[in-house]
């Protein structure tokens, strides 16, 4: 009865009427586009003419009105200022290396909490979840000179360790891994344990290859997290060798004069390697964002 009633309501409009309903439809289509393309090129437009700025000079970054070309397409002298005038490549080491650790045990730990909260029957579950979780509401300025002083007074000041401790773990990525491993069927942990597996070989043989999205969404979001933290390299970094890539385009601002083309070439080699990660990693990402809930 509804689908005679729906057609009979669809056959009774005149041409007229369902032609203008198809003028409306494309309309509303095309508007929609053309937001979305809006939106698109305000969100590009800092980074084309981050990629433009860095292939000036510093005339043509002062010139007035400002020029939206360089007058030269293979300028690299403001890379070549960076990587000899300033150690850069250690920057972007010293950057590497401390992403690189704080994403290996992020998930690790994330993985471990995820399926413990996931799959484990305890007392208390839900309680040390709520804890967990509340650490994300605590800002980092609160614990910010308690946990400094307390790494100064056992010597981590300038080191690896120092910088990397308080990304020794993400709670958000114990939130997406517990979301994530909710989803998984019990059926295939029950089998392992009947198999005689251990915990621990459950998580490492059944559930974190079942779990690779939200592995990789940890993984790729711990690293941005990491790679453009400012404030604690900032303070715990206290030679120009152990500096992160931000801080170390931060001492290269000058007191009387700013290289703003310089600025704009470290700037372009700071954003390629997580731009190049998500690019590579992006359907993992959104794949583990929609199967642990999470909406940006």
């Amino acid at each position: 009865m509804a689908v005679r009633v729906v057609a009979q309501g669809s056959m009774g409009k005149t041409p007229g009427r369902r032609r203008a309903d198809r003028v409306l439809g494309l309309t509303g289509n095309t508007a929609l586009t053309l937001i979305v393309a809006l939106g698109a090129i305000f969100m590009v437009m800092p980074f084309i003419w981050m990629v433009v700025t860095a292939q000036k000079n510093l005339p043509e970054v002062s010139r007035v009105p400002v020029t939206w070309f360089p007058d030269n397409w293979l300028n690299w002298n403001n890379y070549r200022l960076l990587l000899t005038k300033w150690p850069a490549l250690r920057w972007m080491l010293n950057s590497i290396i401390v992403s690189t650790v704080s994403i290996t045990t992020s998930v690790f730990f994330a993985a471990l909490a995820g399926y413990a909260f996931a799959k484990l029957r305890f007392r208390g579950r839900e309680i040390c979840f709520a804890i967990v979780l509340s650490v994300m509401m605590i800002p980092f300025e609160v614990t910010f000179l308690p946990l400094f002083v307390m790494l100064s007074r056992v010597g981590l000041v300038n080191t690896y360790a120092g910088i990397i401790f308080p990304d020794f773990m993400s709670v958000i990525g114990v939130f997406i891994m517990r979301q994530f491993m909710q989803s998984i069927p019990n059926d295939y942990i029950d089998a392992a344990r009947i198999d005689g597996a251990s915990e621990i070989q459950i998580v490492a043989r059944v559930v974190a290859p079942l779990a690779g999205s939200a592995i990789v969404t940890v993984a790729v979001l711990k690293f941005i997290i990491s790679w453009n933290a400012f404030l604690w390299p900032l303070v715990m970094a206290t030679s120009k060798y152990m500096m992160t890539m931000p801080v170390g385009m931060q001492s290269v601002i000058n007191q009387f004069i700013i290289e703003y083309g310089m600025l704009a070439a470290g700037a372009t080699l700071m954003v390629l390697p997580p731009l190049i990660l998500f690019l590579v990693a992006q359907r993992w990402v959104i794949s583990g964002m929609v199967m642990s809930g999470l909406k940006g």
